[in-house]
């Protein structure tokens, strides 16, 4: 027994003193406690700043571009922030690992899985697969563009007949259910109306916001120090995590299992059942497949969770920024009724013809934040950036937020100008500075179907409806709310039907 402490003793103190040892070329960063790193001062920094992702940015300002922090036991993190050194990252293939702590392999059934938490060839070929298949039945291309009319349509009519009676009402809620309903008609076939969702769909998309909301982006303490669930589940948010994957794992089983007892080999309409026909014929190949019905559970929920609780958040971005500054939301309404009218419903070939409205979605984009970093990165190899070793499992993580506020780039980048993306001509330009997406291999693939889902709702919104705070409402906290993504701040908006030209 002695000597299984003393072991026990010497692993750890071995430990801190090479926690300590900084090679000449590291990155700089806190030196932080023994064994628990950076995690106390990390963790009151996060509450003096509100938003956990403001912490990037204020140790950037001490520490440069490039620097190190220590959680828990794992390798240190890497922390990249300003355009040039994001986008070095990015895009170089040795950083396009993910992690493998405890509490991502636990999400993705005990061993990396998915698409979102996968690297290497598995992560190619489900990507290749996951793009060529979802495009194939209309993700991202006109196609789908009557079908995203229809739930705008059918989701303005809903707010008004909501309000008919004057009430202030949060829409959110509506908005997150608009947004999905084409995507889960591509990826399971079902097309419900809006308000008449299923009570298990309805459950499933409640239980992934409540993950986005309690998680973030490096896995909670347990991911960090996994024994301390055997001591403290509830305390560590442990056991509900726990159990809302239990229960989401559970809805996705059963769509693939009612897929595959009605499976018909060579008519598939949808992404679950072309991924069911291809587990068949990889199945015939070889014995030894990348394509399987457990891998399917977890394709379907990451791309379920991917368009679930970011663009209907980004919407309820918009609409708080256009209740605070109603001089720009009149702006658009004067631009959509000297463009479209009233009575002809926004299509996306009318991107084009409303440069202002795209200035503020841009602009809105910018400021919420609402993907503020990526999610980890890991490096595959030893490599370096800028200067700066790079060891191999080190984390990365991009701070996509301290490119949206540079002050030398935006010059007043707290204040909320739509112009700034409109030239002298009238017309919208693009910033590549504006990059909620991300970039190189790892950029979501969701994002054309993102920007026109977003335009078109908010178009077909703002053609009809008047959105206002209620009097004597309080001061409205733009930055949003915490989470894994960051979420619009709760209100309640008074609704009104703008009359007819």
């Amino acid at each position: 027994m002695w000597f299984g402490i003393l072991l026990l003793v010497t692993v750890l103190i071995l430990k801190v003193l090479l926690d300590y040892r900084r090679p000449r070329k590291f990155p700089p960063g806190p030196r932080g406690l023994p064994i628990v790193g950076n995690l106390f001062h990390i963790a009151k920094l996060a509450r003096k700043e509100k938003l956990f992702c403001d912490v990037w940015s204020r140790l950037a300002e001490k520490y440069g571009p490039v620097f190190s922090v220590k959680l828990g036991i794992q390798e240190p993190t890497i922390i990249v922030s300003g355009k040039d050194a994001i986008t070095e990252m990015l895009n170089r293939p040795e950083f396009d690992g993910r992690p493998n702590g405890f509490m991502f392999k636990y999400r993705c059934g005990g061993t990396p899985r998915g698409i979102l938490f996968t690297d290497s060839d598995l992560w190619h070929s489900q990507r290749r697969f996951a793009l060529r298949t979802l495009r194939q039945y209309g993700f991202g291309k006109y196609s789908m563009e009557y079908i995203l009319q229809q739930d705008a349509s059918t989701l303005t009519n809903m707010i008004i007949e909501l309000t008919a009676d004057g009430t202030p009402i949060n829409i959110y809620s509506f908005i997150c259910v608009a947004v999905f309903s084409h995507v889960w008609f591509i990826l399971e076939g079902t097309k419900f109306e809006i308000g008449n969702e299923t009570p298990q769909l309805k459950e499933a998309i409640g239980v992934l916001k409540d993950l986005f909301k309690s998680a973030n982006i490096f896995g909670g303490i347990v991911n960090h120090f996994p024994f301390l669930r055997h001591f403290f589940p509830r305390l560590t948010g442990y056991t509900l995590f726990e159990e809302r994957q239990k229960r989401i794992n559970k809805f996705f089983i059963d769509v693939i299992s009612r897929h595959k007892n009605n499976q018909q080999f060579g008519e598939c309409t949808n992404f679950v059942d072309s991924y069911l026909e291809e587990v068949d014929i990889q199945r015939r190949k070889s014995p030894y497949s990348f394509f399987t019905e457990n891998q399917l559970q977890y394709v379907l929920k990451d791309l379920f969770s991917a368009s679930v609780d970011t663009t209907d958040n980004m919407i309820g971005f918009v609409v708080a920024y256009l209740v605070v500054h109603r001089d720009v939301q009149l702006k658009i309404q004067d631009e959509i009724d000297i463009t479209i009218g009233r009575d002809i419903c926004p299509s996306v070939n009318d991107k084009s013809r409303l440069p202002y409205l795209n200035a503020v979605l841009a602009e809105v984009s910018r400021l919420a934040n609402i993907t503020p970093t990526s999610l980890p990165h890991r490096a595959l190899s030893d490599s370096s950036l800028l200067g700066y070793e790079i060891k191999r499992n080190f984390l990365l993580l991009a701070n996509f937020k301290s490119v949206h506020l540079d002050k030398e780039h935006w010059g007043d980048p707290e204040v909320f100008r739509p112009e700034r993306f409109i030239n002298q001509e009238g017309q919208f330009v693009d910033d590549p500075w504006v990059m909620p997406f991300g970039a190189g291999r790892r950029k979501c693939l969701g994002e054309a179907v993102a920007k026109n889902t977003v335009f078109l709702i908010v178009a077909c919104l703002l053609q009809k409806l008047n959105f206002t705070l209620p009097e004597n409402h309080p001061d409205v906290e733009l930055h949003g709310i915490d989470g894994l993504v960051t979420a619009p701040p709760k209100m309640e908006i008074v609704v009104t039907q703008r009359q007819a030209l």
